[in-house]
């Protein structure tokens, strides 16, 4: 069935879709939050050793009674400076009382993550995209074999949970805990997120539809920044707190969202079907009996279409082929399909490899140019707010080029232009270090952040167009778990740019080229319906092959 043609007969975009994705991209902020909220509520304070106690006193009496002692202070030590009869003698002693620390009180403050254990602050952001990763891989299949609605619903009302909780837990171990669960829910509500606003609206609406959702998750993460700023005089707690609180709808959101029309239809759930369709025509002001006419006509041209496929006696694949039409077995009845039936089929399994390869190279380089293009000198909720700002050239440039050019061919310029900025910055640190080329190479990394944010964007739009219904939200899991651990080696780039200043720039781009390459694999869905079977995603190579094979016999004819 041509679910497109009942959203066209909907209106593209009619007010009742409209709404819908409005109050779905009102869920999108909290969900942005999961990782980068660490930039606040785990930042490294200023601090000293504490050097008032007792214990420090008591060492100085019995040890240097009778000598001028001064204490020089500093963070995870002190120095002991005597002067015996004009002699000056130093002795550094390790803090015994703790630390004193100044500024907003964080979780490095409160638990003393410093001197020795600030990887423990660190190790609660790993975790956190840990569990990006697990929600990746967990919840799409879910959302495939349950529907999209009932898991999106439950991780968002999960993911509020977990954020207020984590403000008011008084252990380290509980707030790591609940950290690898924020992530967890978080990206599985944003993976259910996508899939539901892209199958809301007809395949020419998809790219406008991802650019929308682009805008709003780089808003989304810029937000951070000034709710931040507002709490910076409180705890930390309280910034978990508000980003909990944002989400506090979630309780309404069963409500206030419907299942994904092609979900329903392609699980054979007419009934329900036709109730979205009453509801969305209503809200759009149309004559619901007449799309419902339209919709009783595609099922009863498909039962048709299945009475003449019994009926043939030549093979499924055969009939496709002299019908124009590719069915199997399958489309009689609703096709559940696994990540099993990915391992099964040549195509799909190379297609796959390759989305994943894409996905890693993504983020591993967006992620890795966070951490090695340096710090931004002025104020920290400043550079953050202008770090997110810089990927909305890249965001105008996929709605420039996505339908005007194609998914494939604006990947492989996404990745070219990355991968050559990237290089070209490389080969700049590597000349030397002056502040003329520091800054030449800074443009160029921002110009590579630029367009890997673009080529990000246009993979996520690639990916579930590439996948039947069935699989869509699982290839959405697939490459989103490939993402994250591209994320997890990103974390290396800065201790690699250490010792290497221009090494990150030179992996980064040369794996960027690399995925230009790899693009030439994988099919062109511009303007295509978005494939409901396995079987149609498989048409995508055999018109290529058609195609070949009627321009090969016109050359035949015209020789």
């Amino acid at each position: 069935m041509d679910v497109d043609n009942i959203l066209r007969s909907l209106g593209k975009y009619g007010r009742y879709q409209v709404l819908q994705m409005t109050y779905n991209l009102l869920c999108v902020p909290i969900m942005t939050y999961c990782v980068v909220i660490s930039v606040f509520v785990g930042k490294m304070p200023e601090f000293k050793c504490k050097i008032s106690g007792e214990n420090v006193t008591t060492y100085i009496n019995e040890t240097y009674a009778s000598y001028n002692v001064t204490i020089h202070t500093r963070q995870c030590d002190f120095i002991l400076e005597t002067n015996t009869s004009g002699i000056l003698t130093q002795e550094t002693i390790p803090c015994q009382d703790g630390y004193e620390y100044f500024g907003q009180e964080t979780i490095a403050s409160e638990w003393n993550l410093v001197c020795g254990a600030e990887s423990l602050s660190s190790m609660s952001t790993t975790v956190a995209v840990i569990g990006q990763m697990i929600g990746a891989a967990v919840f799409p299949t879910l959302a495939d074999k349950y529907g999209r609605l009932l898991i999106f619903y439950t991780n968002f009302l999960a993911l509020v949970l977990c954020y207020v909780i984590a403000a008011v837990v008084p252990w380290f171990s509980a707030y790591v805990i609940l950290r690898l669960l924020i992530g967890v829910f978080a990206e599985g509500g944003c993976m259910i997120s996508a899939i539901l606003a892209l199958e809301m609206f007809p395949a020419e609406s998809r790219g406008f539809v991802i650019y929308v959702d682009s805008i709003v998750f780089t808003l989304a993460i810029t937000s951070l920044s000034p709710l931040a700023y507002l709490l910076r005089n409180v705890s930390w707690r309280y910034t978990m707190l508000a980003a909990g609180i944002l989400g506090s709808h979630s309780l309404a959101t069963r409500w206030i969202l419907q299942e994904s029309l092609r979900w329903l239809v392609v699980n054979g759930r007419y009934k329900e079907a036709k109730q979205w369709i009453i509801r969305a025509a209503r809200w759009n002001k149309m004559d619901p009996s007449r799309i419902l006419a339209r919709f009783d006509s595609e099922l009863q041209s498909r039962e048709q279409q299945m009475l003449v496929d019994e009926n043939t006696d030549l093979e499924p694949e055969a009939y496709g082929e002299q019908t124009g039409t590719v069915r199997l077995d399958s489309d009689r009845k609703k096709e559940n399909l696994s990540v099993l039936d990915i391992f099964r089929h040549k195509k799909i399994l190379l297609i796959s490899m390759i989305v994943c390869v894409v996905w890693f190279v993504n983020s591993m380089t967006y992620y890795g140019i966070f951490l090695t293009s340096g710090t931004m000198s002025g104020d920290v909720y400043l550079n953050f707010f202008l770090n997110g700002i810089v990927e909305i050239p890249g965001i105008f440039i996929f709605w420039f080029t996505i339908n005007r050019y194609g998914r494939r061919k604006s990947g492989v310029m996404f990745h070219a232009i990355a991968g050559v900025s990237l290089i070209l910055a490389a080969v700049i640190q590597f000349a030397g270090d002056t502040q003329v080329l520091e800054g030449l190479a800074s443009a160029m990394i921002f110009v590579g952040k630029s367009m890997i944010t673009g080529s990000f964007i246009t993979i996520f739009l690639y990916t579930p167009e590439i996948y039947p219904t069935n699989l869509r939200a699982l290839s959405i899991g697939i490459g989103a778990t490939a993402g994250r651990i591209g994320s997890i080696v990103s974390s290396f780039a800065a201790l690699f740019a250490s010792y290497v200043p221009w090494g990150p720039g030179v992996v980064f781009g040369s794996l960027s080229v690399l995925v230009t390459i790899l693009f030439q694999w994988l099919p062109e869905t511009t303007g295509k319906e978005l494939p409901n079977t396995l079987e149609e995603v498989m048409s995508f190579d055999v018109q290529k092959v058609k195609k070949r094979k009627t321009r090969m016999n016109s050359l035949s004819e015209n020789t």
